[in-house]
């Protein structure tokens, strides 16, 4: 029954890939940049202590007005605190001002009061005493630092057999010969060191890390890779969906990566209502036993979950904005307390239950099924009277112990009503349906019309459920509001579009969102438009897979531009969208949690993503974003942290197969990037393209980091600013509290016309860069 639909698909991804294939491209990334994993050898280091205070400086007159002249040096205040660590455990407080330190000031021509003092933390070990000089509220004060460290446990990781041993590449010779092995293998060893690190100093389980994916951990080992992976985690979605019976092929595929996978058989699929209210008992079994240990507060539990991210009431930033110590410590107690209970809870579903629930109603989105299961009715008279939650011609109704069911008319139908089960046979109709109920799960199919789906939670958001919506064809619109249009959240939520020139309008958490759960949107075809404002549009959160599937289609992403960011707020806004990863950091309480995959991959069509900071192929703690456009001509825009950035011990990939494309970002930290113990790339492989950026772009690896930037062919075109040219186009930084530097990569291969701003890159050349970059260009075009 799904013949028609995987030939269709076998017939696209073959013409597609005749061109260049996704192992080959896997092998080209390993082979130019692949490297070895750190190896410990003997018993594992002690851990450094953790003093977790972050300062600024302030003038050595704004001391002496506070100390009435008694002291005229330079102060630190404090702006924020680390919960649990030392100095929060010690009684240092939010607003203090650091005079000295063991006797010693923290001034210093070159490095900040941060840098400073982080470096004689290195020099001590666990249970040592720093003695604290500070100002608090007009009077000096001294305040003794116990120093303590934080927890280590080790994580088990697999292998991914597709991409075999490491490659003696084209990188290794270049750090070997620059004499670039010591710098290298400490930014291996240091990431890697970190894959074993709990930050959560207020846990919710009894095991260490309990949100961590294996692709993340495999990452911390093998950073390079990040480019290669990505695209074989993106291969398995399509194969999931070509091979593997569509949809619940790419539920299959989400679940290995979430270390939960399926079986491979399929199940027997219904024929008539008779077997289809049979398969609802097993589909409902599922559930049942997935959410056993939590059925008598689900409801709270959905909503409590979902509602983490909510940026209109940013729980976070209720904390953090407030600088009354004593009330803030207040406000961090009770937000551990709910964090704490909501994720511990969270951690008590039976996910294997949960996905074989949701694999089930997956199974059903085919459109050969859908089509052979609606032919008896599609020439029937409808009943008469009203039916309760529908507006307009019914076929049949029908009541299941999971709910109400109906097929609709081949008309302009209203459906408004809580129901199950929704086929509607035809006809331009309207979708306000209220949110699937926690526990339950619903199916809706749309044969055929231009239709509107809206709703504040509609089109396939799996909120403690299993939520699938199906519309074969038209040129429909979607607006939800928040957790909508193939978003799951202790759940699944899958809305498949087959058809028609669609728009995507929604708030947050979106398009193929998930936290502890898997989210999917699929488009088949059309030009499309997805349009939201945070956390969207691939987008994956504490165990969760977001993916944001278009098969082809010029399509445009957008997504940012409503929620400002504090580095710059009258310029820049937040869009964690477009492939991103993300995790929780422990930040403003001591509770923390790793994060998602969030995957956006684009088969075909000249397309455009237009985003802020945060995006495209980005990730922040402990996650993996992946962007991946396999052809056209495309145009990608953004703010920092973006365009294949892993941003604070996390992974970022963006991939573009072919075409021209161009790539802009206004602010810096872009274009193959990573910052803070994490690994970046941008992969283009073929096209003549144009790259600008501001600073710190382009192949730049920041502290402890690698980062890489790899063009295959084309005659392509790098723009950035003049003064940057040390940390963009290759480049690198060293970071003195950490005793280690970073790798920037920028590579430029197929012999291409090609053009940089900084002069220093020679064609054939592999030039170092002082602060530890490489740029590399391959040589002239030949002469004709």
């Amino acid at each position: 029954m799904r013949i028609f639909f995987l030939l269709f698909l076998c017939f696209f991804s073959g013409s597609v890939l005749a061109q260049v294939s996704t192992d080959s491209l896997i092998n080209h990334s390993l082979n130019m940049v692949d490297y070895p994993p750190y190896e410990p050898s003997g018993a594992a280091s002690q851990m450094l202590p953790r003093l977790g205070i972050y300062m600024r400086d302030i003038s050595a007159d704004s001391v002496r007005t506070l100390t009435q002249g008694r002291e005229s040096i330079k102060g630190s205040p404090i702006w924020h605190v680390a919960p649990h660590w030392s100095a929060d455990e010690s009684g240092l407080m939010l607003g203090d001002i650091v005079l000295r330190v063991d006797g010693r000031t923290l001034a210093d021509s070159v490095y900040g009061p941060d840098d400073i003092l982080n470096t004689r933390v290195r020099e001590k070990k666990a249970g040592d005493i720093m003695n604290f000089q500070i100002i608090r509220n007009g009077a000096v004060h001294e305040i003794p630092v116990k120093l303590l460290t934080g927890k280590r446990s080790k994580i088990d990781y697999e292998k991914p057999p597709e991409l075999g041993p490491v490659r003696t590449s084209w990188l290794q010779k270049q750090i070997t010969e620059k004499g670039l092995k010591g710098w290298a293998d400490t930014i291996a060893k240091q990431i890697a060191n970190n894959a074993d690190v709990d930050f959560c100093d207020k846990p919710f389980t009894n095991r260490p890390s309990p949100f961590r994916l294996n692709a993340v951990t495999y990452l911390d080992h093998y950073p390079l890779r990040v480019g290669a992976l990505s695209r074989l985690i993106d291969q398995k979605e399509w194969d999931g969906l070509v091979h593997g019976g569509g949809m619940i092929g790419a539920i299959d595929a989400a679940a290995v990566q979430l270390g939960v996978p399926m079986p491979k058989t399929a199940p027997a699929l219904p024929e008539n209502i008779e077997t289809l209210n049979q398969y609802f008992e097993e589909v409902q079994s599922f559930l049942d036993r997935a959410y056993t240990p939590i059925r008598l507060h689900l409801d709270s539990l959905s909503h409590g979950l979902s509602d983490l991210l909510n940026s209109d009431t940013n729980w976070e930033d209720s904390v953090g904005a407030v600088t009354e110590p004593i009330r803030q410590l207040k406000l961090r107690n009770d937000a551990e307390k709910m964090l704490t209970a909501l994720l511990g809870d969270a951690d008590k579903v039976k996910f294997a239950d949960l996905i074989s629930s949701a694999r089930e109603v997956a199974a059903l989105a085919d459109t050969s099924l859908l089509k052979t299961f609606a032919l008896p009715w599609m020439n029937s008279k409808p009943i008469e009277g009203k039916t309760p939650g529908v507006e307009g011609d019914v076929i049949v109704t029908w009541i299941t112990p999971q709910g109400r069911c109906v097929i609709g008319g081949k008309g302009a139908n209203r459906y408004y009503g809580d129901f199950a089960f929704i086929l509607d046979l035809g006809g331009d109709d309207i979708y306000e349906l209220p949110p699937c109920k926690p526990g339950h799960f619903r199916f809706v199919a749309d044969m055929s019309g231009n239709d509107i789906y809206r709703g504040e939670q509609s089109a396939g958001s799996g909120i403690g459920c299993v939520d699938v919506l199906v519309d074969c064809a038209g040129n429909d619109v979607y607006q939800g509001t928040r957790w909508s249009q193939g978003a799951g959240c202790l759940g699944v939520g899958i809305l498949a579009d087959f058809g028609g020139d669609d728009l995507y309008t929604s708030h947050w958490c979106s398009q193929g969102a998930a936290f502890l759960g898997i989210g999917l949107l699929y488009d088949h075809s059309g030009s499309d438009h997805y349009i939201s404002d945070v956390y969207s549009q691939g987008f994956g959160y504490a165990k969760g897979f977001g993916m944001l599937l278009d098969r082809s289609g010029n399509d445009s992403y957008r997504a940012g531009w409503k929620y400002p960011d504090d580095r710059w707020p009258n310029r820049a806004h937040v869009s964690m969208s477009q492939g991103f990863g993300y995790g929780m950091r422990p930040w403003s309480t001591g509770v923390g949690t790793d994060g998602g995959i969030g995957l956006l991959s684009d088969k075909q069509g000249d397309d455009v993503y237009d985003a802020d900071y945060f995006s495209q192929g980005g990730s922040y703690w402990y996650g993996l974003g992946i962007l991946h456009d396999w052809q056209g001509a495309d145009r990608y825009s953004a703010g920092q942290y973006s365009q294949g950035s892993g941003i604070h011990l996390s992974f970022g990939a963006l991939l573009d197969d072919a075409g021209d494309d161009s790539y802009d970002g206004y602010a810096w930290l872009e274009q193959g990037n990573a910052h803070d113990w994490s690994s970046g790339c941008l992969e283009d492989f073929s096209g003549n393209d144009t790259y600008r950026s501001s600073g710190a772009s382009q192949g730049c690896g920041f502290f402890v980091s690698f980062a890489y930037l790899l063009d295959s062919h084309g005659d392509d075109r790098y723009y950035c600013k003049q003064s940057d040219t040390s940390n963009t186009q290759g480049g690198g930084n060293f970071i003195q509290p950490r005793h280690s530097g970073s790798l920037g990569i920028l590579m430029d291969l197929g012999r291409g016309d090609d053009w940089y701003l900084d002069n220093r890159m020679k064609a054939g050349e592999a030039v170092l860069k002082s602060q530890k970059g490489i740029g590399y260009d391959d040589g002239e075009p030949e002469k004709k």
